[in-house]
């Protein structure tokens, strides 16, 4: 019997985007995977900028082996930081207990060892980000010319890339990665849980409309993420309050929290109900309020490939996207005037017309429809087959299994969950 291809993941921590990918990676037939995580956010408590401390409900450990890596003073870290240093990976990551390592990225210390770990040991590296040229046209021009210099070589070290959508697709050939070495993805969402979510709870979503809304009458807008600078949450507020002005069907809703939400109540409590702040929603119930929203809407400054549009169209919720979002695109997550309606990020006023322009019910309708059509090219399978597809090539590049003689294979204490 063939031995399976046995995927290693270093990976912060258990997120909702990832975990289902691992998973239902691990069932395909010939394949293993074993995530190797670096703290353990999201599971011990909240997510520190959404100012939560409360773990996220929905399962993100099962159906798959996984480990919390402990730190170099012997704990396991409960956030993310760049410093994050996990020395047990020098005794993960060899050929014997791996065929391929998939890296999140450089950004953390264990990443930057684990690349090193990998290229010593010859195990070929997977890697995807969501980086764009537009979200880095704010760098300074000193780190503009490091980049130019440094990651061509960086990325140059990775043997093959996911590409996450348009731009960063161009991105990573205006760093030099070559197109062989690109196989075309996305950036994951669970569509079967949404979709099974919001079908099986029609009366809830019912109920979270009416509530949030007026009347039966009411338009409502959603904002969902960070409340945080670069995410840009004032610019949804004046947009609403605007459009309200003209439309006094319109409203907007807000889910989240972060360092800003003091600030952004005080705003509210200026205006006259235009905008209502919800505050933090936990992932089970996430796609209730995408399924009540009429419309979703990120005015991002800076966001390389937002998840919250995608997670929204999975929801048949249509897009307004700032331009400084970087996943909309002629094969991206909203297609202009298709699926939803990009604008100048900054501009109040298109923002404006924007807004009013999807009030109307025939063209959310049918935006609603191309939404869901999109996105079902965009959800986990589209993921799980850009693995599949890398797998496969790995495979037949493949040299003959290292012999076990060479460099002893070291017992890891993974937590396997294919069994429970």
């Amino acid at each position: 019997m063939n031995e399976p291809f046995r995927l290693g993941v270093v990976f912060t921590h258990p997120t909702q985007h990832h975990a289902p990918l691992w998973r239902k990676l691990n069932q395909q037939p010939g394949v293993s995977v074993t995530a190797l995580y670096l703290c353990n956010e999201n599971q011990s408590g909240g997510d520190r900028q959404l100012g939560s401390t409360q773990p996220w409900d929905v399962d993100l450990t099962s159906g798959y082996e996984y480990e919390y890596l402990k730190t170099i003073n012997g704990t396991i870290a409960s956030g993310i930081e760049r410093g994050l240093l996990n020395p047990a990976l020098v005794q993960r990551l060899t050929r014997q207990n791996f065929d391929a390592v998939f890296i999140s990225s450089f950004y953390t210390l264990s990443y930057r060892l684990a690349v090193l770990l990998c290229k010593l040991r010859q195990i070929p590296i997977l890697m995807q980000n969501d980086a764009t040229i537009i979200t880095d046209g704010d760098s300074s021009y000193t780190r503009k010319l490091a980049t130019a210099m440094l990651y061509p070589w960086m990325y140059g070290l990775v043997d093959y890339w996911i590409a996450s959508g348009d731009h960063n697709e161009i991105y990573l050939r205006h760093y030099g990665v070559n197109s062989d070495r690109i196989v075309r993805g996305c950036y994951p969402v669970d569509r079967d849980r949404f979709e099974q979510t919001i079908a099986s709870q029609q009366p809830e979503i019912h109920r979270i409309h009416q509530q949030l809304g007026w009347n039966d009458d009411t338009v409502l807008y959603g904002f969902v993420g960070k409340y945080i600078d670069r995410k840009n949450p004032f610019e949804f507020i004046d947009g609403i309050a605007a459009a309200h002005q003209r439309d006094r069907r319109i409203r907007g809703i807000m889910i989240g929290g972060g360092e800003l939400e003091p600030a952004i109540n005080q705003r509210l409590a200026a205006l006259n109900g235009e905008v209502l702040n919800v505050g933090f929603v936990n992932q089970s119930q996430l796609p209730l309020y995408y399924a009540a929203l009429d419309v979703f809407v990120s005015t991002s400054r800076i966001d390389p490939h937002p998840l919250v549009v995608s997670e929204a169209m999975a929801a048949g919720c249509p897009a307004i996207l700032s331009d400084r979002c970087g996943n909309w695109g002629y094969r991206d997550t909203v297609q202009h005037r298709y699926n939803g309606l990009v604008y100048p990020c900054g501009d109040v006023n298109a923002l404006t017309d924007a807004l009013l322009a999807l009030a109307d019910s025939s063209t959310r309708q049918t935006y609603s429809e191309h939404a869901k059509a999109v996105f079902a090219q965009q959800d986990l399978d589209c993921e799980l087959n850009a693995f599949l597809t890398l797998i496969e090539r790995i495979k037949r590049q493949q040299p003959a299994p290292v012999a076990p003689a060479s460099e002893p294979v070291v017992d890891r204490p993974t937590v396997s969950a294919k069994s429970r």
